[in-house]
């Protein structure tokens, strides 16, 4: 969305920070002021948040854009922020450089140092990562010989040939506590790639029991590999219609390391995976400022694409520390339809919109202009959704591949799923309700809620992949985590269009 620019008494203020006599240099001080006066012509009227705005000193209308644009921010604001030309050229590249996996930095899991160490999440399919070896769940303790930390992050994410240290973790039998082993591998990637990340990073029917499960690792809402494509959103209902010819009838949405994107994304995913009966309904609307009431709107679940809806009365879902923004749409545009079942981590807890607005400058900003509320006019999640059963996959070693049935969230969410308790749900005490007692002939081995501390839980042989091991086990204490490459920026925002609002 272009948005109108107003200087009103723009060429006044400047006439008064010039001396009285002399030449007059009005234009050549409202070249380097302009852009700031226009940032906050905009801030002033859209911005959710108007009214904090604060008045500046004439003087601070020559900073860098940058440095201006945080200082028109509420204090309540997380998420606004501005994109400078040569970062929109890197945003709307078709494709990242890059070594292909993602990690997050977290503590020693043996708890005996202090040493830092990249635990990866994911690993893109015939990247350098992959090539050279480098498995999901796997920690890097070094890049090039030098110990991993906050200050050489860089290192893992894009450049020349590297060679990483990845030591595996086993259990100590004496002690039973985790301990490094002295497998030490030694793994050499290539250069870093030019590589499309497709934010369908898997998508599988598990046949489950007799029953047809729909499984999807969605990373994020994007329509396409540059703001001006759609072809995610054909992609998601090509994806859909082969889920409604294979019979799906159960959901699983792994959302943990979606961190939001476009709502017209989202709105066709809830479209899909929707009731029949509720398309056409409301999914959500947003509500701007008290000055802008005029841009209120709502986007309803869509009649067009009935072909392709699974027609579901329940969902369960994965979330994780990175849940943000349109993922966290999908459940509270979704709850007034049908029974969405969260499991993982709690989510962020972004229930704002951000509209795209691209100055005449270069650069753009995306402010934050409207909350977000679904049909029942709820929006209470400011702090995050809580899921019903917590599970941190950062407290478990090893985790297996994802879509692996046997992969620690996907295991306890299929068993959720036959009406079970999650065997590793952290959050359940002895209070909670007994389970159905196993049948005749059933061993009941996983109705223990909750592995101890350094203890083992067992699962079943791995399925179709075969790279889940048979027991995976609790580390102790709660690992704390630094930098993630998942999160450039520190805070759940996406590649945005220029329409209103983008979210």
């Amino acid at each position: 969305m272009k948005r109108n620019i107003f200087f009103s008494g723009l060429i006044v203020a400047m006439a008064m920070l010039l001396p009285s006599c002399g030449e007059d240099r009005t234009y050549e001080f409202l070249a380097k002021t302009e852009n700031n006066y226009w940032i906050e012509s905009q801030m002033r009227d859209i911005y959710l948040y108007y009214q904090d705005v604060p008045t500046l000193e004439s003087e601070e209308y020559f900073s860098p854009s940058e440095e201006f644009f945080s200082k028109m921010l509420s204090s309540q604001d997380k998420y606004s922020y501005i994109e400078m030309p040569e970062e929109a050229v890197t945003r709307n590249n078709i494709q990242d450089v890059t070594y292909g996996f993602d990690f997050v930095l977290v503590s020693d899991p043996t708890q005996m140092t202090s040493q830092q160490s990249a635990r990866v999440l994911q690993v893109l399919p015939n990247s350098p990562a992959d090539m050279a070896g480098l498995k999901r769940g796997d920690y890097i303790v070094q890049v090039n010989g030098e110990n991993v930390n906050s200050n050489n992050t860089a290192l893992l994410q894009s450049g020349g040939e590297v060679t990483l240290c990845v030591v595996p973790l086993t259990r100590d039998e004496e002690t039973g506590s985790m301990v490094w082993t002295e497998d030490t591998l030694e793994l050499h990637l290539a250069s870093a790639m030019a590589m499309e990340n497709n934010p369908f990073y898997l998508y599988k029917v598990i046949d489950h029991g007799g029953t047809k499960v729909g499984y999807l690792v969605y990373n994020e809402f994007e329509t396409g590999p540059n703001n001006s494509d759609l072809s995610y959103m054909e992609q998601m209902l090509r994806i859909f219609y082969e889920f409604k010819l294979q019979g799906v009838t159960e959901f699983v949405l792994d959302l943990r390391y979606n961190q939001g994107g476009m709502v017209s994304c989202a709105q066709m995913l809830a479209t899909l995976l929707a009731p029949a009966n509720c398309l056409g309904q409301e999914f959500a609307h947003f509500v701007f400022n008290d000055k802008r009431q005029d841009l209120n709107y709502t986007l309803n679940l869509q009649p067009e694409y009935a072909v392709f809806n699974l027609n579901l009365n329940r969902l369960f879902i994965i979330s994780g520390q990175y849940t943000a923004s349109a993922s966290e749409m999908i459940i509270n545009g979704l709850r007034p339809y049908m029974i969405v079942n969260l499991l993982g981590t709690r989510t962020i807890g972004k229930n704002v919109a951000m509209t795209q607005i691209d100055s005449p400058y270069g650069f753009t900003i995306y402010p934050v202009t409207a909350t977000v509320y679904n049909k029942n006019g709820e929006s209470d999640y400011s702090g995050g959704f809580a899921p019903e059963y917590v599970i941190s996959e950062l407290n478990y070693y090893p985790w297996g591949e994802l879509g692996d049935e046997n992969e620690l969230l996907l295991r306890n969410a299929l068993q959720w799923m036959d009406g079970s308790i999650p065997a590793d749900a952290e959050n359940v005490t002895e209070d909670a309700p007994e389970e159905t007692p196993p049948a005749e002939g059933e061993t009941g081995e996983e109705e223990n809620p909750e592995t101890e501390e350094g203890e083992s839980t067992e699962t079943e042989e791995g399925t179709e992949t075969g790279n889940t091991p048979k027991t995976i086990y609790r580390l102790k204490g709660q690992p704390s985590t630094g930098y993630s490459s998942l999160t450039r920026r520190n805070f759940p925002a996406a590649i945005l269009q220029p329409i209103s609002p983008t979210y």
